[in-house]
């Protein structure tokens, strides 16, 4: 056998190998073609985007102008890098480490992963679907345009793609050492409401102007606003891979070298937070202080089942991806407020706008807050299955204090989003409110009991030393997108319904009818997860502790 150090080349192979045996989850009902069901479903939606861009592309107004076709491809880049820096933050991503430890007694320096990590992480169905938008646009341009030198158009694309992977590595990186801190809570909160203040003195961006473009359409639109637009975008670095479609040799090259510069930055600011995150995740013993361990939460229960709901609850708010996750909801207000995103939906759906805006951002704070831990709900709390097996406590009654934890923080967030609106955007009626809480009662029932089944058929690793579980196998995540998807189908269906008219009564009389059809179908399901779940009870230990 050859004792050679494996190469880089193995050692990427290696990475990819082991997140694919992550997805197929070993411990759980998946299969290698099931998994690559999964994979394609969820990279299907690229190809539906890259076919709208490539035709808005070859639309008359957009051929026959010389604003349009770099204004799109302008701004698309410019979103699609906004959407990589940013995506840690939306996802609460903090598992794509999960593999680190794996690797930690490998000879394979830190560098050569977090390489091996960067190039991997752009084979992902995310990272395919990020990019389909702009490569239709980009074919759709060379079909009608041409090109100048093609061949370093794809050169300057493919270093803008390993730019945004390098930036999206940065933004990981750094969050990861946030969440190990102590003091995370405090360090996310404090950040939201500098961000808050300081978004109350930006003045929100001019979109007067979209109202005459949904009377006159596109051909409305300023030729100013366009010029300004495009300008602006195009000093922007994301718009040097516009400037590869055309130009000469020396002005293409010229691009190709900044964002290659940029992209070498944010690999050596990646890995220096990288290299302290390593550091400090091998650090033992409790960071929590001696006030926090002095304290008893205990003290006050009453009875089994009321300890076991104030553990999880404890777990959860010490979860650093649940305090990531809360704040994702109020950064998206604070930036529609900035980029007047409501005028842009009063625009085009009139009264029916803010049951749109209200709705979405309490809807996607309770998906994210009540699925993420719902759906794996045995292993993000580390080993404490283990303790439960030898507690004297039935399992069914853990499941239900995991539920009623999941589900009232989900609601509790919710419910504050749809408060930050009313307040901070000073709209929405009370019919909008109460819509809006009647589509959330709908979801997180549903979410739930899915969850419930997800955990128990597809649990999956806690790695103690990162104190970070693996990825969910991609059969499951389709599973929870299905499910998150059925139960948001209400709200959404009635919200359509509306076109651009206020919610009424009859309105809410549909919503609380699917709010109360969900809860019974919670109940009912609630059983069966409990029997699935003392009948697979030794899996699901193993799969959550196994090395």
């Amino acid at each position: 056998m050859s004792d050679r150090v494996p190469g880089f080349a193995q050692h990427l192979f290696l990475l990819w190998k082991l997140r694919f045996d992550i997805g197929l989850n070993k411990g759980g009902l998946g299969r290698w073609w099931i998994s690559a069901i999964g994979f394609i479903a969820s990279s299907s939606p690229a190809v539906v985007t890259a076919i709208s861009f490539y035709a808005l592309m070859q639309h008359p107004v957009v051929v026959n102008s010389e604003v349009w076709p770099l204004f799109i491809l302008r701004l698309l880049a410019f979103v699609t890098t906004c959407v990589w820096a940013t995506w840690p933050l939306m996802s609460g991503g903090v598992d794509d480490h999960s593999e680190v430890s794996r690797f930690s007694a490998f000879p394979i320096s830190s560098l050569r992963l977090l390489a091996a990590s960067t190039i991997a992480s752009l084979f992902e169905p995310r990272a395919i679907v990020f990019y389909g938008p702009l490569v239709g646009a980009f074919i759709g341009y060379a079909r009608t345009q041409g090109l100048s030198h093609p061949f370093m158009t794809v050169l300057v694309f493919s270093t803008y793609v390993l730019m945004n992977a390098a930036i999206s590595r940065v933004g990981l990186n750094s969050m990861l050492t946030v969440l190990r801190q102590p003091r995370s809570a405090e360090l996310l909160g404090g950040g939201f409401v500098i961000s808050l203040c300081v978004a109350a003195f930006i003045p929100p961006v001019d979109t007067r102007w979209l109202f005459d473009v949904s009377n006159a359409g596109v051909g409305a639109v300023p030729d100013a606003v366009l010029s300004n637009a495009v300008l602006a975008l195009g000093r922007f670095p994301t718009g040097w891979v516009a400037h590869a479609l055309q130009g000469s040799l020396g002005a293409q090259l010229r691009n190709l070298l900044g964002l290659a510069e940029i992209g070498l930055f944010a690999m050596v600011i990646s890995w220096g937070l990288l290299i302290d995150f390593h550091r400090a995740s091998g650090r033992g013993g409790s960071t929590r202080s001696a006030t926090e361990r002095d304290s008893n939460p205990f003290a006050q229960s009453k009875t089994r089942f009321s300890t076991l709901v104030i553990r999880e609850a404890l777990d959860l708010f010490h979860n650093p991806r649940a305090r990531l996750l809360v704040s994702v909801p109020f950064v998206l207000g604070i930036l529609m407020k900035l980029l007047s995103a409501r005028m842009l939906f009063a625009a085009f759906l009139g009264d029916a706008a803010d049951l749109w805006v209200m709705g979405g951002l309490g809807i996607y704070g309770a998906i994210v807050m009540g699925s993420t831990f719902s759906q794996n709900a045995f292993a993000y709390d580390g080993f404490g299955f283990a303790v439960f097996l030898t507690a004297p406590q039935k399992l069914g009654e853990v499941l239900r204090a995991k539920n009623l934890v999941h589900a009232l923080s989900a609601l509790g967030l919710s419910v504050a989003v749809i408060a930050f609106y009313v307040l901070y955007f000073q709209a929405g009626s009370a019919l909008d409110v109460v819509c809006a809480l009647l589509g959330i009662l709908t979801l997180i029932p549903t979410v739930i009991a899915a969850g419930n089944f997800l955990s128990v058929i597809f649990p999956v690793k806690f790695h103690a030393n990162l104190k970070r579980r693996d990825k969910l196998p991609f059969i499951a995540s389709m599973l929870g997108v299905a499910a998150a998807s059925l139960g948001s189908f209400p709200f959404g269906w009635v919200t359509r319904s509306l076109h651009t008219s206020a919610p009424s009564w009859d309105a809410v009389a549909l919503l609380g009818v699917s709010a109360t059809f969900a809860m019974g179908v919670y109940w009912l399901t609630l059983p069966s997860a409990m029997k699935l779940l003392e009948a697979r009870r030794e899996i699901i230990l193993r799969s959550v502790t196994r090395e």
